[in-house]
């Protein structure tokens, strides 16, 4: 009598690849990102305006102990579609492949606790309104530069060194200036913090996207941020005064720049719907009294802050507007939102006109309405 049993058979299943690799006792991780995108805009010349963004990066994070290294390569495009010419706020056509990160850090054992950073590296403070990373531009910002962070308690200290490099061509080994900077920051509660930082910059030469001559000189930047997030609102009111010298035209500088946002997400709404609003004011150059009072916004993040279409920055302008966004799939949302952005300063000279976030010029626009499909 033969007594047989039936068996289940079932595939083999490979275990999941691993995400970090052990090399002697370092730990590397792979790092990579592809990104491709399309604007179109319908500008106020009533030109169609097509543009295609295309950015690959590669790189690797190796880490022993206290010790960490990064090096990250990109290769980054933005080309113009179509024959029309460039109109304000259209990414500069551009075609770049370098490093965007490359440093070495020591740190303590627990990781975003105190460090020191050394070499080519991405540089956020507060809201990225002065110092920014940049990232929604074709290449993105880096700083060559050497970074020190100290935490303690609910606070923190960082002291910056930067070489300041072409901005319109990240690979140049041409230099216009040098950037020193101390930040403080402290969180009282989710709902309070505050961050102080004081910068200042000296431009040898003017930078390649210029702003008629403004941005020689000496430049020096005190700024103070109040902000909270909790129950699905986040706030934030951020003030600075700016002194020194323009070397063009020879003028002491004093100007001012406030700006205000306050947001509500309904978390327990289906896709998680976002309402926003905000409103900024940057002095321009009114050149009153022999002082030039054009507001600097030295290399800030403008599309986080000044609307979707990157037409204006933190500097001769008065901004407000507000819009909705939803979060209708998990690494993405879409949205629409609305800016009304008056220059002012009436008559602004050659070197006070309203800087876009890739440092061109821009005086006609007043408002915008922009519709927003964007991945993560």
């Amino acid at each position: 009598m033969a007594m047989t049993e039936a068996a289940t058979s079932r595939a083999q299943v490979a275990p999941p690849s691993p995400s970090v690799i052990a090399v002697g006792d370092w730990q590397i991780t792979p790092l990579a990102e592809v990104r491709v995108r399309g604007e179109y805009r319908y500008d106020f010349q009533a030109l169609d305006q097509w543009t295609l963004l295309e950015r690959a990066r590669l790189g690797a994070d190796a880490q022993d102990g206290a010790v960490e290294a990064r090096v990250v390569v990109q290769d980054a495009r933005a080309m113009l579609v179509g024959d029309a010419p460039i109109a304000p706020g259209d990414p500069a056509p551009v075609a770049y492949a370098g490093a965007h990160e490359a440093w070495v850090e020591a740190h303590s054992t627990t990781r975003g606790g105190t460090f020191l950073r050394v070499g080519r590296q991405p540089v956020v403070w507060g809201e990225g309104r002065l110092l920014g990373a940049s990232d929604w531009s074709a290449t993105g910002r880096s700083l060559d530069a050497a970074r020190g962070r100290v935490v303690v308690g609910d606070g923190a200290f960082e002291l910056l060194g930067a070489v300041l490099v072409d901005p319109a061509t990240p690979a140049s080994l041409h230099s216009y200036g040098e950037l020193a900077a101390a930040r403080g920051e402290w969180v009282f509660d989710p709902l309070l913090g505050l961050d102080a930082s004081v910068i200042w910059r000296v431009a040898h030469t003017d930078p390649a996207a210029d702003n008629g001559g403004s941005v020689l000189g000496r430049t020096g930047t005190g700024d103070l941020l109040v902000h909270g997030r909790g129950s699905g609102w986040a706030y934030g009111v951020e003030g600075a005064y700016q002194l020194g010298h323009a070397d063009t035209p020879d003028l002491e500088r004093s100007a001012f720049a406030v700006a205000g946002h306050v947001s509500k997400q309904l978390e327990n709404v289906g896709w998680q719907p976002t309402f926003d609003a905000g409103v900024s004011y940057a002095t321009g150059d009114h050149w009153t009294g022999g002082v030039f009072g054009g507001f600097d916004p030295i290399l800030p993040d403008a599309h986080a802050w000044h609307g979707a279409m990157d037409l204006v920055s933190w500097s001769n302008e008065f901004d407000a507007g507000g819009g909705a966004h939803a979060a209708t799939w998990q690494d993405g949302d879409i949205g629409v939102e609305y800016r009304y952005f008056p220059a002012s300063s009436r008559a602004p000279s050659r070197a006070d006109r309203t800087r876009t976030s890739s440092g061109r010029s821009f005086r006609r626009f007043r408002s915008c309405t922009t519709p927003i499909c964007r991945p993560g």
